[in-house]
């Protein structure tokens, strides 16, 4: 039976820092980050094992799997959201998606303004979504863009005109330099999706309820689609192909 109280373990690989998180209720019991482009770095399995370990628990404790569904790195997504395919259906339990976008921008500090969530898209674009605290509810003000530096300042300043924004997340400071020179005097803060936030979130919308989307459904959000490829067949016409050098 799912509950508030339920145990969730929180997986965020959208950004280099990967975030994993044990989570009952309000409560963080375990939160670890791991840089993904250091050799020396811990893989996720094993850092599951050692969160795992850390609160005493075994995987079959855990009642609730989240993941990111992105935007973010193409691998990245692909490798969290696949194990925690594999460890929802082996244990038969639900597994959610949440925005990272939506965790940054959820773990910024609480006010009235507009925050801006921002990571970096790589080919010096950004993903960015538009969102707003009120009453200590996050509310989405846009969809999930990618944008160049100078159509982010100009959606902004269209879309939010004479507003505070507070750019929040792992775009900065890459690009910190490029939109002070577009709007002197913006307001960025760097900040990295942490995978408390994505249980937080889906606490807040499925406080007793199953997933609204079938495992078997679910997949990664991409919004540059170009980055998806599916992988080439193997040419079986020349054997030779297969030969040990």
């Amino acid at each position: 039976m799912i509950t508030p109280e339920s145990l969730i373990l929180a997986l965020d690989t959208a950004t280099p820092i990967q975030s994993l998180a044990i989570v009952r209720g309000s409560s963080v019991l375990f939160e670890a980050f791991s840089h993904t482009q250091t050799k020396e770095g811990p893989g996720l399995l094993s850092l599951v094992d050692d969160a795992l370990r850390h609160c005493e628990l075994t995987i079959k404790d855990i009642d609730r799997f989240v993941v990111s569904r992105g935007p973010g790195a193409f691998t990245g997504l692909r490798v969290s959201m696949a194990m925690l395919k594999s460890l929802a259906l082996t244990l038969n339990k639900p597994l959610y998606a949440a925005s990272s976008l939506e965790a940054i921008a959820m773990d910024s500090l609480p006010s009235n303004d507009i925050v801006a969530a921002c990571m970096d898209a790589r080919r010096g674009e950004i993903y960015a979504a538009f969102y707003k605290m009120k009453d200590g509810e996050l509310q989405s003000l846009s969809d999930e863009l990618l944008l160049k530096p100078d159509e982010f300042i100009a959606y902004m300043e269209h879309a939010f005109p004479n507003q505070p924004i507070a750019c929040v997340g792992p775009a900065f400071p890459n690009y910190t330099q490029k939109l002070s020179a577009l709007r002197p005097g913006i307001i960025v803060r760097s900040a990295n999706p942490r995978a408390a936030m994505l249980a937080a979130s889906i606490l807040k919308k499925f406080p007793n309820e199953m997933p609204d989307i079938p495992l078997e459904s679910l997949e990664p959000k991409y919004i540059r689609m170009d980055d998806f490829e599916l992988p080439k067949p193997f040419d079986f016409s020349q054997p030779g192909q297969f030969r040990a050098k």
